[in-house]
This record gives C-alpha cells, structure tokens and sequence, in this order.
C-alpha cells in the first residue's frame, strides 16, 4: 500500500473511517448509492478497518486529542486527513496503525453527527467465484447491489435473501441481469434491528419457487448493528 491513491480512493477512505464532516459525508453516501465502484471502494477500506477494529479499544483522554490535533495540523484549511499522515503506509505498520487509527474513530463525533444510516458489507462465497458489494440504505430501506465477480449459471437467475436474528429467509427480490441491481427491503425486512442478514443464490428463471434458497446459496453475510435511528 505504499502508492499514492487517487482522489476517489481518499474520499472512500476518509468515509469508511467517518472523518469527513457531514456535509461531505451526506454527499458521499449519496454517491455510493448511485455509483457501484464507488461503494465498493468503500466497502474495501470498511474490510480493512473491520479488521483493525478487533484491537481492544481505550478512551483517550480530550486533553490528549487537543494536544495531538493542534500540533499535527497547526493551519485552518482543511486538507484531507489521509494524505497529511499518509495512512496508506501506517496502515502496513501493524498495531502502531491500528492504534492511530483507532483513536481517531474514538474522537469522531456519535451517530447523531453522522449523514444516514448506510451500511455496506460484502457477499462472497467460499471459493471465492463469486462476490457481490451490499450497501443497505435505511432512509430509503432500499439495498442496492454490485457484483464484482462470478454471475448466475445459464438458464437461471439470482435471488436476494435477507433475515434478522432467528427468522427464516424471505425472498428480498430477483437479480435478472446487469452488474448492479436497486431492490425495496419488504416490510419485515426493514424493521429488522440488529443483525441483519443477506445472501444470494442462484434459482430457476422467476425466482425459488419453495419460498427458500432452492439452488446454489453463493454466500451469506451478517451486518451488525442496524437501525432505523440516524
């Protein structure tokens, strides 16, 4: 990771970690929701960060943020955070990153600051022929989809299933063609609070006709923490 990254790469970066004030990161989830390389974007520093995020975290004291901020970033204009520190390289430094990186997830303002809930994971399958990035917008309670890799076998389609903690899995919609797809959570999908999950599986042309995942299920992924509250 020691090559310079576009100014796309940055603004994915900097959104996955929540350092962009609100008014950009409204902007931003905007954009993934229309722009499939876009969020897949996000959806890799979010992978990156997860793993980071195992670290046990420690609150710093305030005292400690003010010292730190003013001496690292002495000047009024805003530059991107990323390219002063260079965290492209200190994210190869292991747990000294990790570490840098997480104080400054601790010192981001709470959910109330931020733009939606917007949550994005990614579905692959275990031998790795198949992936689909997920962004879940619970303003909309839409899920948009982006294969990355693999398709649908021919003569059949895919089909989106979706769960909360315990509960069967219920046909979110069909995936006839193209690389990205817009579908409407149901009802009982969108008040679904907590874990929240989804997986895709390739069916007969006009969906599983058992009311389950009746072929090949590509994968399955648990999204953490959802909610309806901004």
């Amino acid at each position: 990771m020691s090559e310079e990254f576009d100014d796309d790469e940055m603004l994915a970066a900097e959104y996955a970690i929540g350092l962009l004030p609100a008014d950009e990161m409204e902007a931003a989830r905007r954009r993934a929701l229309s722009d499939p390389v876009f969020s897949a974007r996000i959806a890799e520093w979010q992978a990156v960060l997860s793993e980071i995020a195992d670290f046990e975290s420690v609150t710093p004291p305030v005292r400690a943020k003010t010292a730190i901020m003013h001496q690292l970033f002495p000047e009024t204009a805003r530059v991107s955070v990323w390219r002063r520190l260079g965290l492209w390289q200190a994210l190869a430094g292991g747990a000294v990153a990790a570490t840098f990186v997480l104080g400054f997830i601790l010192w981001q303002p709470g959910p109330t600051d931020q733009a939606g809930p917007l949550y994005t994971a990614e579905i692959m399958s275990q031998a790795g022929d198949f992936r689909v990035v997920a962004v879940v917008d619970k303003i909309r309670n839409e899920v948009i989809l982006t294969r990355t890799a693999g398709a649908a076998p021919e003569g059949r389609i895919l089909q989106l299933w979706a769960h909360g903690p315990d509960e069967p899995a219920q046909s979110v919609g069909l995936w006839p063609d193209g690389e990205s797809i817009r579908l409407r959570l149901p009802p009982e999908i969108a008040m679904v609070q907590g874990t929240l999950t989804l997986g895709v599986s390739e069916e007969p042309i006009g969906g599983s006709v058992t009311g389950s995942p009746s072929g090949r299920v590509f994968g399955t992924v648990d999204i953490p923490n959802v909610s309806d509250s901004i």
